[in-house]
């Protein structure tokens, strides 16, 4: 656990150094999520993906964005301890690319600011994960926002420029 933490530590800590490649985003996804579906299926967590076909290529590094849907695959996997459901969806939008991810989870409280570094609603939580999150999204000139109903789930929205 403390070579986790250590590890996500550095990366928030680190300047990043993406190496940038044309990609399609829907199709990182579907790297991702077949990598995690069957741990999470075991939990009783399923992914519906909603991946548009006619998204414009962004131009990311493949690594950071990997790391960003493992963060937000694992807090959903986390908001949902009796299992649930994680929705994925990729779209064209204002000249690039909007993704969600969601879950039917326990929701966040309003007072929680979850891309302070350190702020956690877990209590095995280290606050890192949505903080470096935030970072590598605008390290590609995107942004990152959420909605959440506490009880119903947590949606959030990352938007990248078109490459």
């Amino acid at each position: 656990r403390l070579t986790s933490l250590l590890k996500d530590y550095r990366s928030f800590a680190r300047p990043q150094r993406l190496n940038l490649t044309t990609a399609s985003l829907g199709r990182i996804i579907e790297e991702v999520v077949l990598s995690v579906s069957r741990s999470y299926r075991a939990s009783g967590i399923f992914f519906d993906l909603d991946l548009k076909e006619d998204c414009p290529l962004v131009a990311v590094g493949r690594e950071k964005m990997t790391q960003v849907l493992l963060n937000l695959f694992k807090n959903a996997f986390e908001a949902m301890p009796a299992g649930g459901l994680i929705t994925s969806k990729v779209y064209p939008s204002n000249n690039g690319v909007t993704l969600e991810v969601g879950d039917t989870g326990t929701g966040i409280a309003e007072n929680v600011d979850v891309f302070q570094l350190f702020s956690t609603t877990k209590p095995d939580g280290t606050g890192l994960g949505l903080a470096i999150v935030e970072q590598i999204v605008n390290d590609h000139q995107g942004t990152v926002n959420y909605v959440s109903n506490i009880g119903k789930g947590t949606t959030f929205k990352i938007w990248l420029p078109a490459a």
